[in-house]
């Protein structure tokens, strides 16, 4: 029979406070209020092996770089999902955790998503910049500079590198299995897929009904699969998710900070990034 430990948090963060703000001063006291610092500083302290958050994302990132600390060579930290794509799953970072990105940062959120690719049953995973073109020299400069710094650095490592890939290929899954970004486009990307998926639900639901072979699909583009987002870059297993999600979706959440743990994923993303500064 397992134990259940209770730990009382006075207050949460509501979604219009400005959630660094409200976390580093919650941090600072020796009793913290907030539910995001409460659930952080028990993975610190060893009362918990994972934390789960469905609240607000800022003040989860915040809390969880704030209480648990960077790995090294890690800058920011990234928000991974795993994409259930046609030919394989697809890991999507950054999905939201921060707005930009530099060559630098790429190439980490390329070898964290690698690591947690592999952490999730993809096999040598191939990794994919997200830009506007197949081709090289397509997209801004950051892109563009990105490519060149990517196909040197991962080659140097044995990693497989596709090159630049497009938005369709993130549900595809057939030219890249690992795909990175900004937080800025992966959040705008991932929001697309969702809302897609759940128009795709409403008109198979009004053509075939929630019956029959139609059953799986309606259900399967409902939920959408993302269930949360593991936050890779820190010094423990975090997994933010939809305030708005479904119970099943909570119990991905927790389910995927499950396997994070015994995938030991923060240490395969420690190795990973030896090296780096």
């Amino acid at each position: 029979m397992h134990r259940v430990t209770l730990l009382p948090a006075t207050c949460g963060v509501s979604m219009d406070a400005a959630p660094l703000e409200v976390v580093r001063a919650d941090a600072q006291l020796e009793s913290a209020q907030t539910t995001v610092v409460v659930a952080a500083r028990a993975v610190r302290d060893g009362l918990a092996d994972a934390w789960v958050s469905v609240g607000h994302t800022g003040a989860s990132v915040a809390s969880a770089v704030l209480t648990l600390g960077r790995i090294q060579g890690m800058q920011r930290p990234a928000l991974a999902v795993v994409v259930p794509a046609l030919a394989s799953p697809v890991v999507l970072l950054d999905v939201g955790a921060t707005t930009t990105s530099s060559v630098a940062t790429l190439e980490q959120f390329a070898l964290a998503g690698h690591a947690f690719a592999q952490a999730v049953g993809v096999s040598n995973p191939a990794i994919g910049l997200l830009t506007i073109g197949s081709e090289s020299g397509k997209g801004d400069e950051l892109r563009v500079e990105a490519d060149t710094h990517l196909r040197e650095v991962l080659n140097a490592r044995g990693l497989v590198y596709a090159g630049p890939v497009e938005g369709f290929d993130v549900t595809r899954g057939n030219r890249a299995q690992v795909i990175v970004t900004d937080g800025f486009t992966g959040n705008v990307v991932l929001k697309s897929i969702e809302g897609a998926a759940a128009w795709a639900a409403h008109q198979i639901g009004l053509a075939y009904g929630d019956s029959g072979p139609a059953r799986g699909v309606v259900r399967a583009a409902a939920a959408g699969d993302f269930a949360g987002g593991l936050l890779l870059g820190v010094d423990g297993v975090t997994v933010v998710g939809h305030g708005a999600g479904t119970a099943a979706q909570v119990i991905g959440c927790v389910e995927l900070a499950q396997r994070a743990v015994e995938q030991d994923v923060i240490g395969n993303i420690s190795a990973a990034l030896s090296g780096l500064q």
